[in-house]
């Protein structure tokens, strides 16, 4: 997961140095193997390497194509190279020795913005034309990886991250205060703000196009929410998910290192391990994993074991006892500069990335985004019914009235999703919906710049499936790219394929839910692959006692963050509001993400009082 930069200016002026300087060393993290960065008159691109596909290594970027006007800074990963290949008729063994960022290049050369749509994988790049003048940006249709851009004046500035493209001279400068209100909702801004309130983020699935006349940006990729598949029974369905999972899961094999898998003993992750494994039957996988002695209601030891004996892992466990949210916070915690601290087991995540660094792994797995392939389960009512399968519908609706009685079963999800395709049938229905309210705990402040935020902002997808391809998702799938980035650390996530992500989508509920089991169709396609005592749980794990350590040992920091007076939260968060409830355990199952404000108070407080800026290490180069 490498850097990239790079700066327009329409004006045609030649660019001065220090912008570029320092974006670069804002991104010394991203290059663990060295930077380049070259200046062509009213344009400059600079490139942070990290090598981790073999056909990288020891490639320099920014990248030129001969015989063309073309240069581009790449980061990201092609899936589909042999298809590129045999589109640019580039077979043989030359062909397949191109790094990703080469056969990018060709592909715009060939193909123009049109290359955008034949790219599979995760990737953000930016290719200079000499002959226009034009810079050319674009950002994977996911939005696993990431393009920021600051505007002043004729000059763009385009970075990986937020830090990298702001002006800011420390990270709590120039707050923009309708973004920080997103954040204490738990919402990503639809239009691309961010906390530094010079900087936006170019969306997902777009690409942007800066010449001397201007800018535009295109959305080149949007999910079909129509699409629906008709399947002849479980096992077809199951099938085709285990195949184009095991696909995923081999794609991001490909590495210049061995590969680690991040794993616990969950039905995604462990998934993803024994897939790994099976893949690659002559390797021993090593896996990492959390395991806890004193909260042993977070302990996943017997389900690791199972995987350890099914495939042979090599199983490095983590003790996690010690690991408590705010301990030792903020001294002793990594300095973030692009946002607040958004993980409040950041200690536990670091202490898993040293260890794979100790290791020689270069590349983790995750089933992080496993759960939102999920979320659409809580529409199997309304599509049973769609379905005409009503002897299905009476099962699930009596196993859900066993479950929460006739009430509960009405006030449900499912129940007010079939409510709500019903009446978006009437003439007028979609008119009907209940007004939205701002959380209870904002302040007035807040929730007036949310507000006004709401009635400007354009349809951007179905809150339903925001966890899978909206901005949330892709925020999850990239903003801990800096955090690995600190240890020579790319993350791949096989449940961020687009293809399977667009099956998901395709899926009727009842493959996602079943009689009070989600991830029925994962669960069907692991059979014979994953261990039976994980494919039979029940339910996964939770860290919740870990939290609640962190509150009860570390009360002190916390009523310094929630006493203090002048405190910047008390803008965006009700004091009244918080009284009493900072030091509230959380109920596991019962809470929602409330359950977790104090933390991003405190982060919130640390991240805009930070007065250290964030400076390149000694020594890099560029």
């Amino acid at each position: 997961m490498s850097g990239i930069v790079a700066i327009h200016d329409r004006s045609g002026a030649p660019l001065e140095p220090e912008a570029l300087d320092r974006a670069m060393g804002r991104l010394a993290h991203r290059g663990p193997d060295g930077s380049d960065t070259v200046r062509l008159g009213h344009v400059a691109l600079g490139h942070r390497h990290f090598w981790t596909l073999p056909e990288e290594v020891g490639e320099r970027q920014p990248l030129a194509l001969p015989d063309t006007p073309f240069t581009i800074v790449f980061d990201g990963r092609l899936d589909n190279r042999e298809e590129l290949l045999r589109g640019l008729d580039l077979g043989g063994g030359e062909g397949r020795r191109l790094s990703d960022a080469a056969l990018a290049l060709r592909a715009f050369a060939r193909w123009g913005e049109g290359c955008l749509s034949r790219f599979l994988g995760e990737f953000a790049l930016a290719v200079h034309d000499a002959r226009s003048g034009d810079l050319f940006c674009a950002r994977d249709p996911l939005g696993d990886r990431t393009l920021f851009l600051s505007r002043r004046g004729t000059r763009t500035l385009v970075a990986s991250e937020p830090w990298a493209a702001t002006a800011a001279e420390r990270p709590g400068e120039n707050l923009d205060e309708i973004a920080a209100a997103h954040h204490f909702a738990f919402e990503i801004p639809a239009d691309g703000r961010t906390l530094f309130a010079d900087v936006r983020e170019l969306l997902p699935g777009r690409y942007l196009v800066i010449g001397a006349a201007g800018e535009r940006t295109v959305r080149y990729w949007e999910p079909d929410l129509s699409r629906r598949l008709r399947g002849r029974s479980d096992e077809e369905y199951a099938e085709a998910f285990r195949a184009l999972l095991a696909e995923s899961v081999r794609c991001r094999l490909r590495a210049s290192t061995p590969v680690g898998v991040l794993m616990s003993g969950g039905l995604d992750s462990g998934s993803v391990a024994c897939l790994a494994a099976a893949e690659r039957p002559g390797e021993r996988l090593t896996t990492l994993s959390y395991v806890f002695d004193e909260l042993t209601e977070c302990d996943e030891r017997p389900y690791i074991a199972e995987i350890e004996k099914r495939w042979g892992i090599r199983s490095l466990q983590i003790p996690g006892d010690g690991l408590w949210p705010l301990r030792g916070w903020p001294e002793a915690w990594p300095r973030v500069a692009n946002e607040p601290e958004g993980n409040p087991y950041r200690l536990l995540k670091e202490a898993a990335y040293g260890r794979a660094r100790e290791e020689g792994l270069r590349v983790l797995l995750m089933g992080a985004a496993g759960d939102a392939l999920y979320r659409r389960g809580s529409e199997w009512l309304p599509d049973l019914v769609a379905e005409g399968r009503f002897g299905d519908l009476g099962r699930e609706v009596e196993y859900a009235v066993a479950w929460a009685g006739v009430g509960g079963f009405l006030r449900s999800v499912p129940a007010r999703r079939l409510a709500r395709r019903l009446v978006d049938r009437l003439p007028g229905g979609q008119w009907l919906r209940r007004p939205w309210s701002p959380p209870e705990w904002l302040t007035s402040r807040a929730a007036d710049h949310l507000r006004q935020a709401k009635e400007a902002r354009r349809d951007v997808g179905s809150p339903l499936n925001e966890d899978l391809i909206g901005l949330h998702a892709a925020w999850s799938a990239s903003a801990e790219i800096p955090n690995a980035g600190r240890h020579a650390l790319a993350l791949r996530d096989p449940y961020r394929d687009r293809r399977l992500v667009e099956l998901t989508l395709a899926l009727p509920a009842h493959q996602l839910y079943r009689l009070g089991r989600y991830k029925l169709v994962l669960r069907n396609a692991m059979r014979g692959v994953l261990p039976e005592a994980i494919r039979a749980r029940s339910g996964p794990t939770s860290l919740g006692p870990l939290f609640d350590r962190g509150l009860e040992r570390e009360s002190r920091r916390l009523r310094a963050v929630f006493e203090t007076p002048d405190g910047r939260w008390r803008s965006f968060v009700r004091a009244g509001w918080m009284a009493g409830r900072w030091s509230r355990p959380v109920a596991i199952g019962g809470d929602g993400p409330e359950a977790v404000l104090p933390w991003q108070c405190a982060a919130f407080e640390a991240w805009i009082s930070d007065m250290i800026p964030m400076q390149a290490p000694p020594g890099s180069r560029s």
